[in-house]
């Protein structure tokens, strides 16, 4: 049987507690708040202050600190910090139970690179012990959404794990593969990116459908029901595998003539449409650079 630590009992850390405890495996939540502490208690849980965090007899550690965005940066404080935490108790698990193959996964939304220049750094250095070696890491992005975040972690729809270490992903392949979906495994900057590409998409369309309103309502129309049909009619919306082939800029007799003339609409009216505007920008610039094709 699994035993899992979490490294920050938020909504994250606790749908991913929970949902693990779901699969018949120990978890203890561990976070610096004592409130939350007190509440996972007295919900039956196990629940500890970082000073009391003990890894002789866990598994895996899963980290769900806060990684927050202050003036365009990401701040990464805290989780510097529960790595040099989780550091101090790998040093004396690993040298009571060396057979006992630890790793460390990391939940926090981080930059690409964090891993190489932040956490593993921190963890190697507080433990004395070496990533790949006496432990393993790995980034599991966390596609939680918030109001629901407990139902989701259970019935998941993927599970990315970015690691380069054979150990680790079949230790956390293993952890998954009783909720049924499929898994996939990419390189720690890979699984880093992947997780920022996720929201960026999702901040992307929802920002093109509120571009729209403003435009729809601009001229009269309700678009409600209008957007539910482009939502069935958009190969872009029902084809998974629609736009995200490096195949170069859009062309072809339709997209090029129809974003350019509904930009002109648009400002002919007064209407402000920046998105629209940009995603003409960057099918120019990609026109520029090389016919198109990145990398």
């Amino acid at each position: 049987m699994a035993r899992i630590a979490i490294v920050g009992s938020g909504v994250v850390g606790q749908a991913t507690g929970k949902g693990f405890i779901s699969k018949g495996y120990v978890v203890t939540f561990i976070d610096v708040k004592e409130d939350v502490i007190n509440q996972l208690r007295r919900q039956g849980y196990g629940a500890l202050s970082p000073s009391e965090l003990n890894l002789v007899d866990q598994d895996v550690v899963f980290v769900s600190v806060c990684t927050p965005t202050v003036n365009g940066k990401v701040v990464l404080d805290h989780l510097a910090d529960a790595c040099k935490t989780i550091g101090k108790a790998l040093k004396p698990a690993i040298e009571k139970r060396p057979e006992k193959y630890r790793v460390v996964a990391i939940r926090s939304t981080a930059i690409p690179g964090t891993l190489d220049n932040v956490v593993i750094p921190a963890l190697e250095k507080n433990s004395g012990k070496k990533a790949g070696q006496d432990f393993g890491v790995a980034v599991n992005p966390e596609y939680l959404r918030e109001k629901q975040a407990e139902r989701d972690f259970s019935n998941p729809w993927i599970v990315v794990i970015g690691t380069g270490d054979d150990a680790t992903w079949k230790i956390l392949e293993r952890l998954y593969r009783p909720f049924g979906c499929p898994i996939h495994r990419l390189s720690i900057k890979e699984a880093e990116f992947q997780k920022y590409a996720h929201n960026l998409f999702n901040a992307t369309k929802i920002s093109f459908f509120n571009e729209m309103r403003l435009v729809a309502g601009a001229i009269g129309l309700d678009p409600s029901e209008l957007f539910g049909l482009v939502a069935q009619s958009a190969e872009g919306m029902w084809h998974p595998a629609y736009g995200i082939r490096n195949i170069g800029p859009f062309a072809g007799s339709c997209l090029p003539k129809d974003t350019a003339a509904f930009l002109t609409f648009a400002k002919e009216r007064g209407i402000q449409a920046p998105l629209l505007a940009a995603v003409i920008e960057v099918n120019e610039m990609l026109k520029r650079d090389k016919g198109g094709k990145i990398g």
